[in-house]
């Protein structure tokens, strides 16, 4: 089976002051995330936007990550919407630039029966041979995809990993017991990521890598390594930009970080604006204090 890696970034888009598709950053972006200890590089998810990209903005997405980082990272393409026909067609370009796997999100708006959820993996596996990453996350969709349905995604439909946002920690235990060493199973949530590998899990599809990559990679393997002390001691470090990141609309927060700390990566698109004054004065605060530490 392909092995996304254990650090996964959930990576932004970059716009330009017009809104437009900055190509030349997101190459620098993509080249940064995978020095910094990214295994793999997540485009246009929620975090890169995906309802405001074209498909032609998808197409130079893919293929710039693709051209900026080789082989040294794996590219899982964001290829899920709501349309069952859309994300098969996103879903076969992806495959023409050569992405590595696919994220398919719950279809989000329908709200369909877990038998609808069932049929639309089903429609779009036969489409492609790249491994699926089955996205979960409720809070955004309104669809939860159930324990049972995750099963026969994993038995019937052969899914390669699972993206976990559900943000309960009962369900997840409940999947990790299920489904343990049939599918890779990942945290969608940075705070959740020890819990979730002490439970058998993965690793993490992450949005504060953006930022704090090495922190979150050495937090990764303290686990592996069973220093689960010490992996604690850094995530409480860690906990108040985890939180920070989401204080207000994502990935608002994470691009004005971005912008202050590394490049500009502009603003994100309507109906996402950007930050407050109060949100991006305790963002450089708590970073400072991290990179002080």
């Amino acid at each position: 089976m392909s092995d996304f890696g254990k650090l996964l970034t959930a990576v932004i888009t970059p716009f330009d002051k017009n809104g437009v598709l900055n190509t030349d950053t997101l190459w620098r972006l993509c080249k940064k995330l995978v020095h910094e200890k990214s295994d793999g590089l997540v485009l246009s998810g929620t975090t890169g936007e995906s309802p405001n990209l074209t498909k032609e903005d998808r197409k130079i997405v893919y293929s710039t990550a693709k051209d900026s980082v080789g082989d040294k990272a794996k590219i899982i393409a964001g290829t899920g919407t709501y349309s069952t026909k859309e994300s098969i067609e996103y879903t076969k370009m992806a495959n023409d630039i050569g992405v590595d796997g696919i994220m398919i999100v719950t279809p989000y708006y329908s709200k369909p029966s877990q038998f609808g959820i069932l049929k639309h993996f089903e429609e779009i596996s036969k489409n492609t041979d790249l491994p699926i990453m089955a996205y979960n996350i409720p809070g955004r969709t309104a669809t939860l995809i159930e324990i049972d349905t995750l099963e026969k995604l994993v038995d019937d439909i052969g899914i390669h990993s699972i993206k976990d946002a559900v943000g309960d920690l009962e369900f997840s235990k409940n999947e990790l017991e299920t489904l343990k060493g049939k599918v890779d199973i990942y945290s969608g949530n940075d705070g959740e990521t020890i819990e979730f590998m002490k439970m058998g899990g993965k690793g993490v599809v992450s949005v504060a890598s953006h930022i704090v990559g090495n922190e979150i990679y050495d937090l990764i393997n303290h686990v592996l390594n069973d220093e689960i002390e010490s992996a604690e001691h850094l995530q409480n470090q860690l906990l108040p930009i985890f939180d920070l990141l989401f204080e207000e609309p994502s990935p608002g927060p994470v691009k004005y970080l971005l912008t202050q700390t590394w490049e500009d990566v502009g603003s994100p698109l309507m109906p996402i604006t950007d930050i407050s004054s109060e949100l991006a004065n305790k963002l450089l605060d708590n970073f400072q204090k991290i990179k002080n530490n």
